[in-house]
C-alpha cells in the first residue's frame, strides 16, 4: 500500500462497491476500470492520483476484506470454546468466516469472483506481489486484533501437538504444510459460487483431516 497518499476522497466508498461487484462478477481479469469509473462517476485523473492501476485497487480491495474479516472474528473470540478439540475450534473459526461474508453482501460478491480466479496464473502472480508488497500492513493489522500472524492453522496444529489431539507419528511440519494446501486449495476442489455449499465443502474437510489425523 502505498503510504503516502491517502485513499480517501468524495466517492471513495462507492468506488469500493462498485469495484468490489465488478471484480466479483467478472472476476479481476475481465473486470473493466472503465466500467467501475463511468459507473462510479469518477475521472481517471482522480482515480490514478489515489490508485497505481487496476491490480492497486483489487489489492486495496484485498487490504479492506482482510482488515475487516480480522476485526469481526477477533470481536467473537470470546464465543469460542479454545479448551474444545482443535477440529472443533477449526470448525467454529470457519463458521464465524462465514457470517462475516454472508453479513457484507459487497464482500460476499467480491469473494465469489475471487474463489473462481483461484489458482489461475495471473491470480497467483497477484496475490505473490500481494504479500510481497502489503507485508508491513500484513503485519500491523494481526498485531492491531490481537493475532500473532496470519497462518492460525499452524497454530492451531501446535495446540493440537502439545494436547496430543494428534498421531505422533506424523511430522508437525507435514501436517502444518497439508492442511493449509487443503484448505487453500479448497476453491478448485468445490467449485462452487455458493457460499452454503463451500461451507458444506469446509466442514467435510475438517471431517476428513480428523479422521485422518486423531489418535486411535
Amino acid at each position: 500500500m502505498d503510504e503516502n497518499k491517502e485513499k480517501s476522497f468524495e466517492k471513495r466508498e462507492e468506488l469500493i462497491k462498485v469495484a468490489m461487484n465488478e471484480f466479483g462478477e467478472k472476476g479481476y481479469e475481465n473486470a473493466s476500470l472503465n466500467n467501475i469509473l463511468k459507473e462510479v462517476g469518477i475521472s481517471k485523473g482522480t482515480f490514478y492520483y489515489h490508485y497505481k492501476n487496476k491490480e492497486d485497487l483489487y489489492m486495496h480491495l484485498i487490504d479492506i476484506i482482510t482488515e475487516e474479516k480480522l476485526k469481526f472474528i477477533s470481536a467473537r473470540m470470546g464465543s469460542i470454546n479454545f479448551n474444545e478439540d482443535v477440529f472443533t475450534i477449526l470448525r467454529n473459526l470457519m463458521k464465524n468466516g462465514m457470517k462475516f461474508a454472508n453479513k457484507n453482501p459487497n464482500i460476499s460478491k467480491f469473494t465469489q469472483g475471487f474463489v473462481k480466479d483461484w489458482g489461475t496464473p495471473i491470480h497467483n502472480e497477484i496475490f505473490r506481489r500481494y504479500f510481497i508488497s502489503r507485508a508491513d500492513f500484513l503485519k500491523d493489522i494481526t498485531k492491531k486484533y490481537g493475532f500473532e500472524n496470519m497462518d492460525y492453522i499452524s497454530d492451531l496444529i501446535e495446540i493440537a501437538y502439545e494436547r496430543g489431539e494428534i498421531r505422533k507419528d506424523l511430522p508437525k511440519e507435514f501436517v502444518k504444510k497439508i492442511i493449509n494446501h487443503l484448505f487453500i486449495n479448497l476453491p478448485q476442489i468445490v467449485s462452487s459460487n455458493n457460499l452454503n455449499e463451500y461451507e458444506l465443502a469446509a466442514n467435510y474437510l475438517i471431517d476428513f483431516i480428523k479422521n485422518g489425523l486423531v489418535k486411535d
